[in-house]
């Protein structure tokens, strides 16, 4: 019966680290651009176990004014879509883009933004509009000329979105497939804060220290009562 307590404590007790884990990650991420808070949540199993799965806090957070071409922001529930290096297709809503040597408009990573959209060399001013269409303006042609769209994503169930890390996230069985997203719109010269909020992390942080030192005192009390016992078998 002892050994059955100290072990559920030490699962809870686990579980319980894992939760930190992931505030400490959302804290240092807080100035992290379009970044997305993970919650880690707990239930109990049938058999008196503390378990726990990771999920994605969707909600937007506050937009930024830059004036930056080439930084946009989402204003809805859509994602970015980048191609990775290794050819897989994740998302982001870290709307912080830039050019690389070849002009294409890439994220922070080097991740190829949308089906790959490439800036003439000679661009005067580059516009996104909110349906995700990219213009550019040239010396040769003073009209703005459309050389590709970023369409945006959305999924059933976007917090079960699995975290890539680097600000990026990948679909799983439970988020759904991707499917394309017309009602967010794209705004041009601003970038996306991250939704964490800190005085809601130290709550968690708070509330799991206590719950911690909990477990670890039924461990300690299962500890003695079984050091007793074999005491007295003595």
């Amino acid at each position: 019966m002892l050994d059955v307590i100290m072990k559920l404590a030490a699962s809870n007790a686990s579980k319980q680290f894992q939760s930190l884990g992931s505030i400490s990650n959302n804290i240092a991420n807080f100035n992290t651009t379009g970044y997305k808070a993970q919650r880690f949540e707990q239930y109990l199993t049938s058999d008196d176990r503390l378990e726990g799965t990771v999920k994605v806090d969707a909600s937007k957070g506050l937009a930024m004014i830059t004036k930056r071409e080439l930084d946009i922001s989402v204003d809805g529930f859509g994602y970015i879509p980048v191609t990775q290096p290794d050819g897989t297709v994740a998302y982001t809503r870290d709307g912080s883009l830039t050019l690389n040597s070849k002009g294409y408009i890439v994220n922070h990573r080097g991740d190829i933004v949308a089906d790959g959209i490439q800036v003439p060399i000679d661009y005067e001013k580059i516009q996104i509009r909110e349906d995700g269409e990219v213009r550019v303006k040239t010396p040769k042609n003073q009209d703005f000329n459309v050389i590709g769209k970023i369409t945006l994503a959305k999924f059933p169930n976007p917090e079960a979105l699995k975290n890539l890390g680097y600000n990026k996230l990948a679909p799983t069985p439970d988020s759904g497939e991707p499917i394309a997203d017309i009602n967010s719109k794209i705004k041009q010269g601003t970038l996306e804060r991250s939704n964490v909020s800190v005085h809601m992390q130290i709550d968690q942080v708070l509330r799991l220290n206590a719950s911690l030192i909990s477990n670890l005192r039924i461990i300690k009390f299962a500890d003695e009562l079984y050091r007793q016992s074999v005491n007295l078998r003595q």
